[in-house]
């Protein structure tokens, strides 16, 4: 009995490390990332800056919540090893602090779920933003469909979440796969718009004789497939790790969906940041075409 109470907290422990491990890292990775936006916006007018950087400072938040959850749940994993390595401690007083352990894996997961939906929903608002600044007179007919698949895609997440982390937690009701491909999907659309309208701005500054603007264009529409396809791979990564289950066992599964999930948070976070400080490195736009720049 104690044995196998031992080997259950030390693979938990492990999974735990791998966690904390990629998040500390990328975490680092978009804090340095935010402080850069945060510094290049305050050296540019850029159309729309206050609400992308407080887009930028709600991600860093959520991003910060997220790693100190998992941090948390790092260190009570920590603890129940040791408990489980003591001699002199009773087989069903290790049981009990493992059940009471497990009752507050289930919270601290809600949390991260609700949070990463909630990330996963800001940086789609922001690209849905970028979208409805670079359509200009158009954009109100054309962010409706961005908008309503952004809602849905929030919905499902939220709903999923409780579902499976506070009505039924472990048993897994509902799919959470489903909210993501949903967000896959809303990604392409966005992207598809944004690069789509930048490329017709870009044929007609052809037909006028504008060629000295062509290669921004070209350059633009270039970041916004980058950005577009990281970041559904993000999420594709996320589909996967939930494929596999939050707590597989086997080794090479495990590993890979302790990173996943470690990984997930902050990559929702770098993607959409990434690009603004790329966006914001270009050159500035002219005055009247400055908002295809963003």
């Amino acid at each position: 009995m104690a044995d196998t109470i031992f080997s259950t907290a030390w693979t938990r422990m492990l999974q735990d490390i791998c966690k904390s491990t990629i998040a500390l890292f990328l975490g680092g990775v978009h804090f340095l990332l935010a402080v850069a936006a945060f510094y290049l916006f305050s050296r540019r007018n850029t159309n729309g800056r206050v609400i992308f950087m407080c887009a930028i400072a709600v991600m860093l938040f959520l991003a910060i919540s997220e790693l100190a959850m998992q941090l948390i749940v790092t260190s009570l994993s920590m603890r129940l090893l040791y408990w489980a390595g003591t001699p002199d401690v009773e087989p069903i007083s290790l049981l009990k602090q493992q059940a009471s352990l497990e009752r507050l894996y289930n919270i601290i997961g809600a949390v991260e779920d609700f949070i990463l939906v909630t990330n996963n929903s800001v940086a789609d608002a922001l690209f849905a933003y970028r979208c409805y600044l670079i359509w200009g007179k158009y954009n109100k007919a054309v962010i409706c469909i961005p908008v309503l698949l952004l809602l849905l895609t929030t919905a499902l997440g939220y709903v999923t979440a409780y579902s499976n982390d506070i009505l039924a937690p472990g048993a897994h009701s509902a799919d959470s796969r489903i909210g993501f491909a949903f967000a896959i999907v809303t990604n392409l659309v966005l992207t598809g718009l944004t690069a789509g309208r930048i490329w017709w701005t870009k044929r007609d500054l052809r037909v006028v004789g504008q060629d000295k603007y062509v290669k921004r264009y070209t350059d633009a529409i270039s970041v916004l497939l980058e950005s577009g396809a990281v970041y559904c791979l993000s999420l594709i990564f996320i589909i996967l790790a939930l494929s596999f289950g939050r707590t597989a066992t086997s080794g090479t599964t495990t590993i890979f969906t302790s990173l996943a999930y470690g990984a997930a948070g902050q990559l929702v976070n770098i993607v959409p940041t990434l690009f603004i400080v790329r966006i914001c490195l270009a050159p500035p736009a002219e005055p009247d075409k400055g908002k295809f720049m963003v």
